[in-house]
């Protein structure tokens, strides 16, 4: 045992991850192959088809990853950056401008960054998981381990 926290690690959902692409195949292989589709669906097809990868894109690029020697790498959709722990002064659930809620960091110099992998639509329903998600990067903060939920 060495003594150290174990790492951090937030992750879109497995089921997520894993679901997302199938139904890409399923829907491809429906509206985009199928001879019997007309021209119009075949383009509507198309662009859901789109939009999907767009999601599923944004699903396997989100990522929090913390490391048991002090840096947090913060993966989201048009950004990666990696902090230190003095450069994290807290941890709290916030406001998404528009798009609901998400873990953000507190940093030491002012500004907050938001952690995508956490976004919820809405806080009711996903208030418990963006807690736990919170408490998770909380104990990494300071050095305890988590506990793997």
């Amino acid at each position: 045992m060495t003594g150290l926290p174990d790492p951090l690690v937030i992750r879109p959902p497995a089921w997520a991850r894993v679901l997302g692409p199938v139904l890409l195949v399923v829907w491809v292989a429906l509206f985009l192959v199928d001879e019997r589709v007309d021209g119009q669906f075949r383009a509507l097809g198309l662009v859901v088809a789109v939009l999907a990868v767009a999601v599923i894109g944004r699903l396997f690029l989100s990522s929090a990853i913390g490391t048991a020697d002090g840096r947090l790498t913060v993966r989201n959709v048009w950004s990666t950056r990696t902090f230190t722990r003095a450069e994290i002064e807290g941890v709290e659930v916030d406001r998404v401008r528009g798009r609901g809620w998400a873990v953000s960091l507190r940093l030491a110099e002012g500004e907050r960054h938001r952690l995508d992998v956490t976004e919820a639509p809405f806080l009711g329903p996903f208030q418990a998981t963006l807690d736990r998600q919170a408490a998770e990067v909380l104990a990494w903060l300071d050095g305890r381990p988590h506990a793997h939920l």
